[in-house]
């Protein structure tokens, strides 16, 4: 096919705690297959305005700034992936809400409002993890023992100005770490290594028992969360307990990919590709 323009826009630094290196070489990668195909790639200028007049624009930006000059830029016909309707919905309270009206199994929760110390949950352990935004400081995600805990994560969170937290029970079992591309069928899982994980929360889950379970049902479950959120690009993680269950605990927009960066990268070119050829085509 002609040659296209397409912009490549990262993730800023404080949305990507422990991960721009590996956030960095995904969006490397994916520029050189578009490259190799005959395509050119354009980045953001030195002020961080979006380029303008492209065929298609792939991103990792969760800035307010940013993702309102590139819901600009789709509204002007340009092919976005990840769209910034599915962006948005990656907010924790948003997709934890989503997962929940398509029957998604995930973690029993409650929204708290994070000056509100007076009605701890009944049973520990929990999660305390921040409701509005993306997860970008340590203090986001918070696994509580005790009232005192409670109360103080809470506070925590308050004083950094997030207003509302997702308050979830904590359930014993291994944790995936999943990828998928939907369109191209690409889907992929593994059990993470504590110790390169973005904030090494996984340790409170314990050692990998390597419980059975059902890939194939993973798998739809994780497309059918993507669907609903509206993201074509996704990660996440979930629990499987002894007994082979499956519960979501996280969906994120554009993952780095680090473990399988380079298949993905020629996935990825070839959905956005052809995601382009075909509205040319219309």
């Amino acid at each position: 096919m002609q040659g296209m323009k397409i912009a490549a826009i990262a993730r800023s630094p404080e949305d990507s705690p422990n991960m721009c290196d590996k956030d960095t070489r995904l969006l490397m990668c994916i520029a050189e297959r578009f490259t190799q195909r005959g395509h050119s790639v354009v980045f953001p200028d030195k002020h961080g305005n979006v380029p303008e007049g492209c065929h298609a624009l792939y991103h990792m930006s969760r800035t307010a700034t940013t993702l309102e000059q590139i819901s600009q830029c789709e509204a002007a016909g340009t092919i976005v992936v990840n769209s910034v309707a599915g962006v948005n919905n990656c907010s924790r309270r948003l997709f934890t809400e989503i997962l929940q009206r398509e029957g998604i199994a995930q973690p029993q929760y409650r929204i708290v409002n994070t000056d509100d110390t007076t009605a701890p949950p009944p049973h520990f352990p929990v999660w305390l993890k921040r409701g509005n935004g993306w997860s970008s400081h340590p203090d986001d995600v918070c696994h509580v023992a005790s009232t005192y805990e409670y109360a103080k994560a809470l506070q925590s969170m308050n004083e950094r100005g997030v207003s509302e937290a997702v308050c979830c029970e904590h359930i014993e079992g291994d944790i995936i770490k999943f990828y998928g591309i939907s369109g191209r069928g690409f889907f992929r899982w593994h059990h993470p290594n504590p110790a390169t994980t973005k904030f090494g929360l996984e340790k409170h889950n314990g050692a990998t028992q390597n419980h059975p379970f059902d890939e194939e049902l993973l798998r739809s479950m994780a497309f059918k969360a993507a669907s609903a959120i509206g993201i074509e690009i996704f990660g996440g993680d979930c629990i499987v307990t002894a007994d082979g269950q499956i519960y979501i605990i996280d969906i994120n927009d554009f993952p780095s990919f680090s473990a399988y960066c380079k298949e993905a990268a020629e996935e990825i070119a070839m959905l956005i590709e052809n995601k382009t050829d075909y509205e040319r085509r219309k």
